[in-house]
């Protein structure tokens, strides 16, 4: 009786430790196939959404880092740079709202679609309106996608950007100009018009240009988000040679919660052939826009004076009636701030600044003798 009692306790523990052993190497395969599967995963997100860019682009050295909220999972933030006629260099940051597989196949089809109108010849601008409604319609239902566009120009020592719910570049060094945000343009995906503004801003002599995805500024610092503000002063800190990974290594060790995830492209002009111009702000209106109130906010935030907001709406639904949309161009150079009108399009916008104006302030009637616009 005892010995049949000991050889049950030895078949009992016998069955046991094969039974643990067949659930450890069944747990091993499946941790090796979600390895495996994980691995496959990053590579797909670094091929399509994070792909090598050359320390030297057009006339600027460039840097780029991309850093995940939670270990290695495939995130939406995505960014790329290509050269352009005239050794202009062209940059894209953006960010779609998701996270795995899924956001993945969306994010590299925006990649690819803004990358493809930029070298078609579009301004920043242009390229988010056309690409908008095409890349909607790519995006599930519920995901939408913000981007930055960015061109430098070293022939006009300048920077040419749009934006489409994204954070506007930060421009650290001799100047920090504050971004205009009234008027921004939407977010892709949300069925609203997206690519009305642009901005062209001179850069000085040491100038560092930072494209910044919304993970950095919304850091979180006990309370708080670390802001815009705080990592300009991050990137004015950073060292001539420091790398984009130093910046957010430098956001990581600041903030106690990071909730998202973050990726940066620091730009840094190494010469310039020609003379900063003026800084230009542009918004395109239609006529529902110029009657909606849009025009006379982005006005007021390029302080321009109310008689001259007054006139300048009044001239720009005109010719948005007549040419569907019109463009405002607001040069800041001088005394002070000078609007201008234009006819505009889809088409027409990559050289507005250049184009005559067709309303200038103030108008002949109110013009002294002698007195050109």
């Amino acid at each position: 009786m005892g010995s049949g009692v000991l050889l049950l306790a030895a078949l009992a523990l016998l069955l046991a430790l094969t039974v643990g052993y067949l659930l450890a190497s069944a747990r091993a395969r499946r941790l090796s196939d979600q390895r495996a599967s994980l691995l496959e995963e990053v590579g797909l997100l670094q091929r399509a959404l994070l792909p090598p860019v050359p320390e030297q682009l057009g006339a600027v050295r460039t840097s780029v880092a991309y850093r995940p909220s939670e270990g290695m999972g495939a995130g939406g933030d995505f960014y790329d740079a290509l050269t352009l006629p005239g050794n202009r260099a062209a940059f894209i940051l953006g960010d779609v709202s998701g996270h795995g597989r899924e956001a993945v196949a969306q994010t590299a089809f925006m990649r690819f679609t803004l990358r493809a109108y930029l070298e078609a010849g579009m301004a920043p601008r242009e390229a988010l309106q056309v690409a908008g409604p095409v890349i909607s319609h790519h995006l599930d239902g519920g995901v939408f996608a913000t981007a930055v566009i960015a061109v430098h120009d070293p022939a006009t020592s300048s920077l040419v950007y749009a934006c489409a719910g994204h954070p506007p570049p930060l421009v650290v060094g001799p100047e920090r100009p504050e971004a205009v945000l009234a008027a921004s343009s939407p977010p892709i995906g949300l069925d609203l018009k997206t690519g009305l503004r642009q901005t062209t801003l001179p850069l000085r002599p040491g100038a560092v240009i930072c494209l910044y995805t919304d993970g950095l500024a919304e850091a979180r610092k006990a309370t708080r988000i670390l802001g815009r503000p705080r990592i300009g002063d991050f990137v004015e800190q950073l060292s001539a040679t420091a790398p984009a990974s130093a910046l957010l290594e430098r956001v990581a060790a600041e903030a106690r919660v990071v909730t998202d995830d973050m990726a940066a492209v620091l730009i840094r002009p190494t010469g310039a052939t020609g003379e900063p111009g003026a800084r230009h702000e542009q918004l395109e209106v239609d006529l529902e826009d110029a009657a909606g109130g849009i025009a006379e906010q982005f006005l007021a935030a390029c302080e321009i004076g109310q008689e001259e907001r007054a006139w300048t709406v009044g001239e720009a639904g005109r010719l948005a009636r007549d040419h569907g949309t019109a463009v405002l161009d607001v040069a800041f150079a001088g005394a002070g701030p000078a609007v201008a009108v234009l006819p505009g399009n889809v088409v027409s916008i990559g050289t507005a600044g250049r184009a005559p104006a067709v309303g200038h302030w103030p108008p002949p009637s109110l013009r002294r003798a002698g007195e050109s616009p």
